[in-house]
């Protein structure tokens, strides 16, 4: 695969029930058993992402998607707010990297980087001084990601999965 094959989309309102499709399926392969409790994922999955939320999310202006296409298959995408949509308050001139997932398949591919580079481009686009995020602080491979592309862990918080209350480490990169 080259990854000059891969494209990057916008994703539009009518896109809602594809992304949905492949927000679900995505995260569950990430966060599912043996990770987390079949339970757990499930009630966040139930909980989170619904069409009805994946919509309004959509329709937010202050929060945009992009899938990564390879030929004509979604291979992963990326979920980039500003302003008041962050999830945790931030400096106004801050975006964050609330979700980039790759499909299970295509990981390795470098589609991950591509999504990322995405998000550098949106960021200086509208020229922000930083990209964050939260990483779950035992997803060692994407720290090491996003450790390898210029990020520093600021802080930590707390994410509910289900039942269960775990740790995310809240990174960023200046821009």
């Amino acid at each position: 695969m080259s990854t000059q094959e891969v494209k990057m989309i916008l994703v539009q309102l009518e896109d809602n029930k594809k992304l949905l499709q492949i927000g679900r399926s995505t995260f569950y392969d990430a966060f599912g058993p043996p990770v987390n409790s079949e339970e757990n994922i499930n009630s966040y999955l139930n909980e989170k992402f619904t069409l009805e939320n994946i919509t309004a999310e959509l329709q937010n202006p202050k929060s945009t998607f992009y899938f990564a296409i390879l030929n004509t298959e979604t291979v992963g995408y990326v979920k980039l707010n500003w302003d008041d949509a962050q999830t945790e308050p931030m400096d106004a001139r801050a975006m964050e990297i609330e979700r980039i997932y790759v499909v299970k398949e295509y990981q390795g591919n470098r589609i991950g980087q591509i999504l990322f580079e995405k998000a550098l481009q949106v960021a200086k686009e509208k020229s922000m001084e930083f990209l964050w995020l939260g990483v779950w602080d035992e997803n060692l491979g994407a720290i090491k990601f996003y450790k390898r592309n210029g990020f520093k862990i600021f802080d930590r918080h707390s994410f509910t999965l289900g039942t269960e209350i775990q740790t995310d480490i809240m990174m960023k990169l200046k821009l």
